[in-house]
């Protein structure tokens, strides 16, 4: 059992996709793969092994949704679901036909500044919203649809308003 005030353990499918945020606390709810998209589900870090945080047991019922964690807070590095969202999102930035090679280049480097909460954030927010004018609505649509589960909370909420 978790003790109270300490992280369970959360199992999240390499799509990003939660699986169960308290897989030793409940292992009965642990699955090999995923049920929505049938990805194999983690447990830890790719690149350094540590257990992803799942449910924080805070000794009350907590009702909250888990989302799951962007980035490792060991290494730093992205998670597979994060790494995917980063790399699609500038793929689709090439793909808009309403912007010129420049502004694709600048939608496609605004995504890293996105989906990490740094002082960089706002700039990145401010050159996002201005190119989605541009991009129209199928392009601005495929893009929140990417970047919604990566983003920033404060990014997420100044872009989309969710």
């Amino acid at each position: 059992m978790i003790g109270e005030g300490q992280y369970d353990v959360a199992q999240v499918c390499t799509n990003g996709h939660s699986i169960n945020s308290a897989s030793r606390g409940m292992p009965q709810f642990n699955q090999e793969f995923c049920d929505e998209c049938g990805a194999p589900s983690i447990t830890e870090c790719p690149s350094c092994k540590t257990p992803i945080r799942g449910h924080y047991n805070s000794g009350s019922l907590s009702f909250s949704k888990y989302v799951p964690p962007a980035f490792c807070y060991k290494c730093g590095k992205p998670f597979p679901w994060t790494a995917a969202a980063i790399s699609t999102a500038k793929e689709l930035a090439e793909l808009q036909d309403n912007l010129t090679s420049a502004e694709k280049q600048e939608l496609a480097g605004t995504v890293d500044d996105l989906v990490r909460n740094t002082p960089r954030t706002p700039v990145a927010q401010a050159r996002f919203r201005s190119l989605m004018k541009k991009v129209g609505k199928d392009g601005y649509e495929a893009l929140r649809s990417v970047l919604t589960n990566v983003l920033s909370e404060a990014a997420r909420k100044a872009i989309f308003g969710t």
